[in-house]
């Protein structure tokens, strides 16, 4: 990975995330893209005329904020030991958070984005924050969303939820590969059997996971007679993983893993960094 986005709100759960990234890439030759956003300001047509200096003095503040906060984060970087693979750049942009990750992508070919899963607004009770969740399905990169209770640790195993209706797995999987080579990771299938077997789609699905993550060691599992959502993270924990991987689907296998009705259960799965890859990158 050569260029990596880093969307910052300040609060301590997006530190967290940007320390995390910094040592699970310390090894690697990388451009960090330090971004901070903020929302533009919308006048109610009654008031347009009367609060235009206002919302003109508002915006300026938050600029003003935002510079100061990115220097402030710079300087907590700066602090840390020195790394000479890593080179820093910082940005502010006036623009709705998803918009404005989406223009960096883009701008910048990012190879990932990686943020918190909860930021300065504290949600509780969903299991991604809300800026991390508008992201999904909206990247072409993968997103790497960091719990803020995880301090990193050497890559050891790492989970893979599948559904097997992905025809090619090909670049659309490429981070995974490349986190396991470096770390000399185990990969650990697990697919929740709603049949009595796999079909041969299925099968066919399967096989080409196989061959694209080899030499990389894999193992596949199946569980049986419990939901996605459950049967997930009872997978994570019992294996103690250092990530999850999952592809993020329409109407499928993302949408119950992730449904806000079950933020509750799900919560307790998201004690682990959880790598989110777009469908539509297939």
């Amino acid at each position: 990975m050569k260029n990596i986005l880093l969307p910052t709100d300040f609060s301590d759960n997006s530190w967290k995330a940007i320390s995390y990234a910094l040592e699970l890439l310390k090894d690697a030759e990388c451009t960090f893209y330090l971004m901070h956003s903020y929302e533009p300001q919308v006048a109610a047509p009654s008031t347009a005329v009367t609060s235009k200096r206002a919302n003109s003095i508002i915006m300026e503040s938050m600029k003003s904020e935002a510079v100061s906060g990115l220097n402030k984060l710079k300087k907590q970087i700066d602090a840390l030991p020195k790394n000479e693979n890593h080179t820093f750049k910082t940005s502010i942009i006036n623009d709705y958070f998803t918009s404005a990750v989406k223009t960096k992508v883009k701008e910048h070919s990012i190879d990932a984005v990686i943020l918190g899963t909860k930021g300065a607004s504290g949600l509780k009770e969903v299991t991604l924050g809300s800026n991390t969740a508008g992201l999904i399905g909206k990247l072409t990169c993968p997103i790497i969303a960091v719990p803020s209770n995880v301090v990193f640790n050497d890559i050891n195993e790492i989970g893979f939820a599948v559904d097997y209706s992905i025809n090619s797995y090909t670049n659309g999987l490429s981070l995974l590969k490349a986190l396991d080579e470096h770390f000399e990771a185990q990969v650990s299938v697990v697919h929740i059997l709603k049949d009595k077997a796999l079909t041969p789609e299925k099968i066919s699905s399967k096989e080409k996971l196989i061959d694209f993550l080899n030499p990389v060691p894999t193992h596949f599992y199946q569980l049986t007679d419990v939901s996605v959502a459950i049967g997930t993270r009872i997978f994570s924990e019992s294996r103690k993983l250092d990530m999850m991987c999952v592809i993020a689907k329409k109407h499928n296998f993302f949408e119950k893993l992730f449904n806000k009705s079950q933020s509750k259960s799900i919560s307790h799965h998201a004690k682990v960094p959880l790598i989110i890859f777009n469908e539509a990158s297939f």
